[in-house]
Parts: C-alpha cells; structure tokens; sequence
C-alpha cells in the first residue's frame, strides 16, 4: 500500500464526468471541477489551489465518460505527485443489497455490471469510470461508494411493492437513493443537535432530484424514492409518484414507445413538465406565470404529503433538515413547506429563513417544539473519507 496523501473523487454521469481531490483528510478539498457536455461540445471548468496555473486539458474529442476519465487522468499527473494517489473513490448509484462501501475488487466490478437493468441511466457510467481508472492506475486501490447503502437499514417491509413475490425475489423493490447525502447529514446531525440525531428528523434532499429520508437514530427508516429515482417528490424534470395507469394510457392509447416514455419521465416532467418553462427552481419563484406558480405549488404540496407521512410512520418529529440546491437555497419553498406544519407548534425565524448565511443553521425559533435546520450537503466528502479509510485498511 502506497503512503499517498491524496483522494481523488469521480462522479461519472452519461454526459459529464465530475471531479474532487482531496489531501490528507475529507476536509481539506484542493480543487474541484467538471468535464461537462460530453458527447457534444464537452467543455472544462475547474477551480482550487492545486490547479492554478495549470492549462485546462484538451477535451473536444470526449464521447463518453470513460475517454474523459483518461483525458482527466493524464491531466491529473501535474496536480498529484507520483506515488501520492492513495485511492480513487466512485459515486456508484447502485449496489443492491450491499449494506457498505468497499473495494473495487474483479467480482464485485463484474457483480456492479449486473446490475446495471436495476440503473440503466446511471450504473454504466459510474462502471466505464471505474475501468478506466483501474487501466491507468492498476495499484492504486478504487472505492465505490453506493448511494443505495445509507438505506439498507430501511426494514423490509417498507421495501415491499405489492407485485407477485417473484418480482421482488428478482430485485423489483425500493431501494432509495441520495445515501451519500443522507450519510453526510447524520453525520453533521450528530455534531449539530445531539438530540435530533438520537431521535426522529425527516431530511429533505432537494435539487434537481429531490427525495426524503425519515431517520430514526440516525439510521435511514424509510425514503421516498424506491426502485428507480422516479418515485416520491416531484423534482426537476421527473414526475414523482405517478399512477402506473399513466404508463398503461401513454401505451395503449398515445402509442408512446419505451423511449419516448423514458424520456417523459426523466427529462419533460415534474417542475419542466407542470410549468412548461423550466425545471429551474430560482426562475420559477421570479416569475409570474400562473404554470409557474403552479409548479412551484404542486412541488411544495407533494413534499408536505410525504413528509406528514413519514411523520406518522417515525411516531412524531424532532427535526426537519433541508438540504441540496433547492433545499439549501430557496427560503420561500423552504417557509412554504414549514408553514403547513405550525399544527405540530413548529415555528421558523423568518429572517434567519430569509438570509441564513453560510454553513449550518437552525432556522426554528427558540420557541419551536421541532428544530428546523439547514445543513448543506457534502457528497464528495462521504466519498473521500470512506475511500481513505477503506484503501488504508485494504493492506
């Protein structure tokens, strides 16, 4: 095992390849950066101390997440001094039933690959990434870091679709995603409030995807999302729940094949879809179109439904947290959600509301049975600590 002081961070998309280096611990991010668009016209953006002064690689001729890998890689080699690469940790959507991060080994890149039905959009790109690396850095050990593991305390009968049973002996089942966010949160919860931590909050990780996470001692409990990123909040683009009588109708009676159904619900639908403008959250708020104001309702609406749910299912409350771009970001939605709790005595500082600052902060009035946080999320930093601690233990 090498002594190197740097965690390198991949997030492979089908269309853009995202990047972390972190040096000596989880804390201390050097730079970060993206190899967007690829396929078309990829382009490069990054920033961080150890990349000033370093010309931007070549990437016009990216076309897919694995010939960037390499483009990255090699650029890299100026950042990192030799031998200083300790690990290289991966965002990897799916993991099935494994309840823990671990090492890349030949099966379990071979097992990642039979997962991809389970994740079509998403797992082979996050596998590409990962061979690519293992073909430039063969020693150097990769860590895949499942955003289904945070959930795997989830009970099984929460996991349950009420399909055949053979269906769900084959995989058809929730699995919930956004784990690494959620990881992170309770990990801040524990330093923030002792007491939320060691009892029940409801987490809201809301950005372009959006879901829920119900924890119970910091554990996951239940979460909105289930067999595929679709279900649960409305969300940028995607539908949230949706009557599976929908699909029936878009098949029988609009003729819609598989493609262009999938392309509805991941990419037309949900804040896109409802308000025919954008999926974008800020400009949505700023405008003044009734679609608009609709979107930005419905999105409040199913997130208020589903969060009263998981209350119920926890036996009360102690904390609600929002997270992620919308989460972190947009107050009104934020005051939108929280008002239509005041009959649990939750109560939120507007003014803190409205201009929280940076970094962690309670929003609820001292007065508020049920603390109300905003804690913004550090996905990358899940990954790297979990990639330190599992390649130094490797051996």
């Amino acid at each position: 095992m090498n002594g190197g002081a740097y965690i390198l961070v991949l997030n492979g998309g089908s269309s853009s390849l995202k990047f972390a280096l972190f040096k000596d611990n989880e804390h201390n991010c050097v730079g970060r950066g993206i190899i967007a668009e690829i396929g078309k016209k990829a382009r490069f953006s990054c920033k961080g101390p150890q990349f000033e002064g370093k010309y931007p690689p070549d990437v016009a001729g990216c076309d897919s997440p694995g010939s960037a890998t390499k483009i990255l890689l090699k650029w890299l080699e100026e950042a990192v001094p030799p031998g200083e690469l300790l690990a290289v940790g991966h965002r990897v959507v799916h993991g099935r039933d494994f309840k823990e991060h671990m090492v890349v080994r030949p099966h379990i890149l071979a097992y990642l690959n039979t997962l991809i039905p389970l994740a079509p959009l998403h797992q082979p790109f996050n596998v590409e990434v990962i061979e690519r690396v293992l073909e430039v850095y063969p020693k150097v050990p990769q860590i895949a870091c499942f955003d289904t593991a945070f959930h795997a305390t989830i009970p099984s009968l929460h996991r349950r679709y009420a399909i055949p049973r053979i269906w769900d002996e084959k995989g058809v089942r929730r699995y919930g995603f956004h784990g690494l966010s959620y990881e992170y949160i309770s990990g801040r919860l524990r330093e923030v409030s002792p007491r939320a931590y060691n009892g029940r909050a409801v987490v809201a990780h809301m950005g372009n995807g959006a879901s829920l996470c119900a924890l119970d001692k910091g554990k996951s409990f239940d979460t909105s999302m289930g067999f595929s990123v679709l279900e649960g909040l409305v969300m940028g683009t995607r539908p949230g729940n949706l009557d599976v009588g929908v699909l029936l109708y878009f098949m029988r009676e609009a003729k819609l094949d598989e493609k262009a159904i999938e392309r509805m619900l991941y990419h037309d639908s949900g804040l896109k879809g409802v308000s025919g403008i954008t999926s974008d959250m800020s400009e949505l708020l700023s405008s003044r179109e009734p679609a608009a104001r609709e979107a930005v309702d419905l999105f409040c609406l199913r997130a208020t439904r589903e969060i009263g749910a998981f209350i119920s299912m926890l036996g009360g409350v102690d904390a609600l947290v929002f997270t992620g771009g919308i989460g972190e970001n947009a107050a009104p939605i934020r005051s939108q959600i929280v008002s239509s709790f005041s009959w649990l005595g939750v109560t939120l500082d507007e003014e803190k509301n409205a201009a929280p600052g940076s970094g962690e902060v309670l929003l609820s009035t001292p007065q508020s049975r049920i603390e109300v946080w905003l804690i913004p999320t550090n996905e990358e930093a899940v990954i790297a600590r979990n990639a330190r601690r599992l390649a130094e233990t490797a051996g």
